[in-house]
This record gives structure tokens, C-alpha cells and sequence, in this order.
């Protein structure tokens, strides 16, 4: 890979970490990949240091994991953690709801239910990129617009692994499809000022995405 102002010395170790996590969460790096940290200095011209510093930074979100004796691996999702991170994704965004109702504009909300519109052709077309890009701007502007510092925080803190679990479960195209509805009846509901339906959707939302999940990895 060429390095020129990419990967220059301002900011090296962020541009590491969020070069590898990019490549972990859209599943090129697959769960138990072995890291080899020579090919990694090679392909992106730095010096092992920025990389140890990066894959650290990487086991912290849980993406990877170092292995006494072995070496470091990407993480391979399991039950105890889809469960956890889908349960306190429940929690927090039926809270986000709540409180975005009475901050997010019509004309987002309209927006959000278009992207989710031209989600769908892509799905039909056989492409999934549209809708995970939709998938998270819909979940990410209504934590956003909850205007909650620490629901936001925390949030922000599982978007890495809430999104590559997403690309790895996203196997065939009923699931997005699946995905994709609910995101248009949450929005629908919103539209209806009806926050409480809106929430209970958002909720059915995620526990199907957590059952599918663990579908997958069981």
C-alpha cells in the first residue's frame, strides 16, 4: 500500500488503528485471523511500534484479542458478548427515543425514511453497503439527538463491534431486508408522533437482530 500523506507522521497511530479496524469490521480481516505484524510494517510502511499501539487500542473495543504464547487474533464474537452488547443497546436506545422524539426535526426524520427507501433498492439489487450505511446513521442520529452526554458516550464506545457484528451476520439478503423494514416502521412511527410504539419497535428491532446473531455463532 502506498503510504505518501496517509499515513505521514501526524497522527500516525490514529490513522493505524482506524485503518485496521475499518478492515476488521467490514469482515476483510475475518473473525481468528492470525495478525502477522511483519505483513502489516510492510504493506503499510511503518515500523512495528504504531502498529502494537494500534492493535491495542483495537483489543480494548474487543475487536481483537492477544493470546499468551500465541500471538493476537481477531476476536471471534461469542454468546456472552452478543448478548451483553445487544442488551444495553435495547436499554440505551428505547431511551434515545424517548428523548430524540422531542428534539429530531420532520425533515430529518424524512430523510432518514428516504436513505432507508434507497436502502431497499440496493438490497434488491444484491448490494448491503447502502443499508449499513443507513443502519447507522439512523441509529446514530437518534443517540444523537437524545442530547444525553452518557448514553451518547457509551454508545459511541460499542459502535465498532455493534457494526461488525452487522457485516458479519449480513450473510444473506433477508436479514437486511428484515433490518431495513423495522428501520422504516420505527421512522413511520416517529413521523406519527407516536414514541411509544417507536420504542417498543426499536426494541423488537434489536432482540431480532440479537437472535439472528447468536443464530450465527452458536
Amino acid at each position: 500500500m502506498e503510504t505518501d500523506n496517509k499515513f505521514d507522521n501526524r497522527n500516525l497511530n490514529e490513522k493505524i488503528y482506524f485503518y485496521l479496524r475499518t478492515k476488521i469490521i467490514n469482515n476483510e480481516l475475518k473473525p481468528g485471523t492470525r495478525i502477522d505484524y511483519n505483513e502489516f510494517s510492510m504493506e503499510l510502511g511503518v515500523s512495528k511500534t504504531p502498529l502494537r499501539d494500534a492493535f491495542h487500542r483495537l483489543q480494548q473495543d474487543g475487536l481483537v484479542e492477544v493470546r499468551s504464547r500465541s500471538g493476537t487474533f481477531v476476536s471471534i464474537p461469542q454468546a456472552k458478548d452478543i448478548e451483553e452488547i445487544f442488551d444495553v443497546r435495547k436499554a440505551l436506545e428505547r431511551q434515545a427515543i424517548e428523548s430524540a422524539s422531542k428534539r429530531i426535526p420532520k425533515k430529518k426524520l424524512k430523510e432518514l425514511f428516504e436513505n432507508v427507501e434507497i436502502a431497499e433498492k440496493a438490497i434488491n439489487k444484491g448490494s448491503f453497503q447502502t443499508f449499513f450505511e443507513s443502519d447507522r446513521l439512523l441509529h446514530k442520529t437518534l443517540v444523537q439527538y437524545s442530547a444525553n452526554s452518557r448514553l451518547i458516550k457509551i454508545m459511541e464506545s460499542l459502535e465498532a463491534q455493534i457494526t461488525w457484528i452487522g457485516v458479519i451476520i449480513a450473510n444473506t439478503s433477508e436479514r437486511p431486508r428484515q433490518a431495513n423494514e423495522s428501520h422504516g416502521k420505527i421512522l413511520t412511527a416517529l413521523l406519527n408522533c407516536d414514541t411509544k410504539t417507536a420504542q417498543d419497535l426499536m426494541e423488537q428491532h434489536i432482540e431480532e437482530i440479537k437472535q439472528m446473531t447468536l443464530e450465527d455463532f452458536l
